[in-house]
C-alpha cells in the first residue's frame, strides 16, 4: 500500500491518542434502521454506519444534498455546473446507481439512468440521513453494491420558518408545522445562479442559469387495531436552467407503513409505496422526456431467538415502468424474499442474511452477507464481512438509441455482480465518541459501461476497488466534530486506468462550538484529491472551506450566516464546468 494509506493508519493512532485524552462527553444514542430493517444502536451494526440529523442539518446551514454528504467519508459528489445541476454520488468508488436511494423507505431511483435527483430534495424537510456503506443486498436487492442511503423526512414539532439570502440571488423560503400526529412542511428556493460552463464546455453560453424548486411534505400517524399505521407524502416541482437548455420536473411519492407489535413471539411491519418522476428537456437539439412509475411493496416479521439474537424474515416486490419519449416504453416486476440473523454472546457479535430476487428480465440472482465481531477490550471491536451483491441495468443501458449511433444502450447486458469483503476496527472509550478505520475491497463482475464500439453499452470483464475509510466523531460538552479521511482506488482492470470522477484521496473536517446563549460557531474543510474525467482530462486536486455560525435574537428568532467557498478557490467540479466561487448566504429563522 501507499504512503498515503501508512498515513491513514498513523492519523488512527493520533485520534485514538486524543480521545484518551478527553473526560467528560454527552451520551450518544443514536438509532438506526437501515443496516438491518430493524431498530439498532449506532455502535451495534457490523458495517460503517453514519447518520446526519436534523441538529447537524441545521448547524450546518447547507442548501442543498451536495453540502451535506460531501462530508462524508467514502462518498464523492460531483455537480455539473451550480445549484440544481445534475449531480451524482459515488459510494467508495462504486458507480453513481450502485447507490441504493431511500426515501422513508421508497425506492427513488430513476428507471432510465439509475440515478437520484439528489438537487430535488430540500435539507429543510429532512429529519435525519442514515449512511449504510457496504453491500446491503441481500437486505434490499439490486443496487446496494455501494452502500444504501436512507432519508427520512422531517417530522416537525410545533411551528417554524425560515427566509434565506445568498450571493447568486439565491432566495429561499421554508415554513413548517407539526404534532405528534401531522406534520406539514413547505419549502421553496430560487436561484439566479451563473454560467454553468466555461469555455472548455461542450456547450458553453456565458448566460446565468437559474434554478427553482418548489416542495412540500406531509406526514401523519395514528394507533390502530392494536398498532401504529403511518404514512408520508411529498412532492417537487421545479425548473433547472443548463447552458443551451432547460429541464421542468415534476417528482411526488406516498408510502404508508403499519407496525403491529403482535401478541406472540413475533413482531411485523406492512408497507406500501408509489413514487411518479417526470422530467422535461428542451435543448436546440429537440425535447425529451423521460418518466418513472414505480409501486413496491412489502412485508417482514421479527422475533427474538433466544435471548441473544434477533430473527427476521421478509419478502417485498416492485414494479417499474420507464418512458423516454419516442426512444423506448418498458416495465418490468422484481420479486425477493429474505432472511437474517443478528446477535452476541458475551463479546463476539454476528450477523448472517440471505435473499433470493426473481427479476423478470434477468430472472433469479442469490445475494448473502456474513460478518463477525469481537469486542475484545472495553470500548474495542474489531469485525469482519463479506457480502455478495448485484444490479440488473437500467432502461437506458438496455434501449437507448444514443445519439447519432453513438453510447447507445445494449438489449444483450448481463446484471452486475459484485463481492466485497472488509475489515473494521472501532474505538469509543467512553459515550459521545467513536473512531473507526475500515479497509474494504470490492470486485465487480459483469460493470457496464459506454466502452463498446461507438461507445455502446457492454459488460467489462473485471472492475477491483480497494479502500481505506478513518473517522472520527466527537460530541463533547460544547464541541460537535467530524473528520474524516478517504484512500481509494478504483480500477478498470480491462482499461487498465482509474474510474472515472473518484478521487483516490477524500479528507473532511466539520466543527461546531455551541455558545451558552444557543447559538453556534463552526466551519468545514474539504479536501478533494485529483480524479480522471472525459476524455482523459485529469481534474486538479481542489480544498473548499466553509463557514457558519447562528446567534438567537430572542422571542424565537434567530439570525445565522454561511459563507461558503470562503477562500474563493477557482476549480472545475467536471471538465468544463464552473463551480461557485465566495458566497455568503444570510438568514433568520423563527421557532414557535
Amino acid at each position: 500500500m501507499n504512503k498515503s494509506f501508512h498515513a491513514g493508519l498513523a492519523a488512527a493512532g493520533l485520534s485514538v491518542i486524543s480521545i484518551n485524552a478527553l473526560a467528560e462527553t454527552v451520551d450518544h444514542d443514536t438509532v438506526l434502521v437501515t443496516a438491518t430493517r430493524s431498530e439498532q444502536m449506532i455502535e451495534e451494526p457490523l458495517a460503517a454506519v453514519s447518520v446526519i440529523d436534523r441538529d447537524t442539518i441545521e448547524r450546518s446551514q447547507a442548501p442543498d444534498l451536495l453540502e451535506l454528504l460531501r462530508l462524508e467519508a467514502g462518498i464523492d459528489m460531483s455537480r455539473a455546473g451550480g445549484p440544481g445541476g445534475q449531480t451524482s454520488t459515488f459510494m467508495r468508488g462504486t458507480n453513481s446507481n450502485h447507490v441504493l436511494v431511500l426515501v422513508d423507505g421508497v425506492r427513488v431511483a430513476a428507471a432510465g439512468t439509475g440515478g437520484f435527483t439528489w438537487e430535488i430534495l430540500d435539507p429543510a424537510q429532512i429529519e435525519r440521513i442514515e449512511i449504510v456503506r457496504g453491500p446491503r443486498a441481500a437486505r434490499y436487492g439490486s443496487d446496494a453494491i455501494g452502500g444504501v442511503i436512507q432519508i427520512f423526512t422531517r417530522q416537525p414539532d410545533g411551528v417554524s420558518a425560515r427566509a434565506a439570502y445568498g450571493r447568486y440571488r439565491d432566495r429561499s423560503l421554508s415554513a413548517a408545522w407539526g404534532s405528534e400526529s401531522f406534520g406539514l412542511s413547505i419549502a421553496g428556493r430560487r436561484v439566479g445562479g451563473f454560467s454553468a460552463q466555461n469555455e472548455r464546455g461542450f456547450a458553453f453560453d456565458p448566460d446565468d442559469d437559474g434554478f427553482e424548486n418548489l416542495s412540500i411534505n406531509a406526514r401523519g400517524a395514528t394507533e390502530l387495531a392494536g398498532g401504529h399505521l403511518s404514512w408520508s407524502a411529498r412532492a417537487a416541482d421545479g425548473e433547472v436552467e443548463f447552458d443551451q437548455g432547460e429541464s421542468d420536473f415534476l417528482n411526488y411519492a406516498f408510502q404508508t407503513e403499519f407496525r403491529h407489535a403482535g401478541t406472540g413471539a413475533w413482531q411485523w411491519l406492512a408497507s406500501a409505496a408509489l413514487y411518479r418522476d417526470r422530467l422535461d428537456t428542451e435543448t436546440p437539439f429537440g425535447f425529451s422526456e423521460a418518466i418513472t412509475r414505480r409501486v413496491q411493496t412489502g412485508i417482514q416479521a421479527e422475533r427474538l431467538v433466544g435471548e441473544h439474537a434477533l430473527w427476521m424474515v421478509g419478502v417485498d416486490g416492485w414494479r417499474e415502468s420507464g418512458v423516454s419519449r419516442n426512444d423506448w416504453a418498458e416495465n418490468r416486476y422484481n420479486l425477493g424474499a429474505w432472511t437474517g440473523l443478528h446477535g452476541n454472546i458475551d463479546t463476539v457479535d454476528w450477523e448472517a442474511s440471505l435473499r433470493v430476487d426473481e427479476d423478470e428480465q434477468f430472472g433469479s440472482a442469490v445475494t448473502g452477507n456474513l460478518a463477525g465481531g469481537w469486542r475484545f477490550a472495553d470500548g474495542w471491536r474489531v469485525y469482519a464481512s463479506t457480502g455478495r451483491a448485484f444490479r440488473a441495468p437500467n432502461f437506458n443501458q438496455l434501449y437507448s438509441p444514443g445519439f447519432g449511433g453513438l453510447f447507445a444502450g445494449n438489449p444483450e447486458l448481463d446484471p452486475e455482480t459484485s463481492w466485497t469483503h472488509e475489515a473494521g476496527i472501532e474505538f469509543m472509550a467512553v459515550a459521545g465518541q467513536r473512531v473507526t478505520l475500515n479497509l474494504f475491497e470490492t470486485r465487480i463482475d459483469d460493470l457496464i459501461d459506454f466502452s463498446g464500439e461507438d461507445f455502446q453499452a457492454i459488460n467489462i470483464n473485471r472492475a477491483r476497488i480497494r479502500g481505506a475509510e478513518l473517522r472520527h466523531e466527537l460530541n463533547f460538552e460544547q464541541w460537535r466534530t467530524q473528520v474524516s479521511y478517504t484512500w481509494q482506488d478504483p480500477e478498470d482492470r480491462d482499461q487498465g486506468q482509474q474510474l472515472l470522477r473518484r478521487a483516490e484521496h477524500k479528507a473532511a473536517l466539520s466543527a461546531d462550538y455551541l455558545l451558552a446563549s444557543g447559538g453556534w460557531l463552526g466551519g468545514e474543510i474539504v479536501y478533494t484529491g485529483s480524479r480522471l474525467d472525459v476524455g482523459a482530462e485529469q481534474l486538479p486536486s481542489h480544498t473548499l472551506v466553509n463557514l457558519r455560525a447562528g446567534y438567537p435574537l430572542g422571542n424565537g428568532f434567530q439570525l445565522e450566516g454561511r459563507l461558503e467557498n470562503a477562500t474563493d478557490k477557482h476549480y472545475e467540479p467536471l471538465v468544463g464546468f464552473n463551480a461557485h466561487g465566495r458566497s455568503l448566504f444570510v438568514a433568520i429563522s423563527w421557532q414557535g
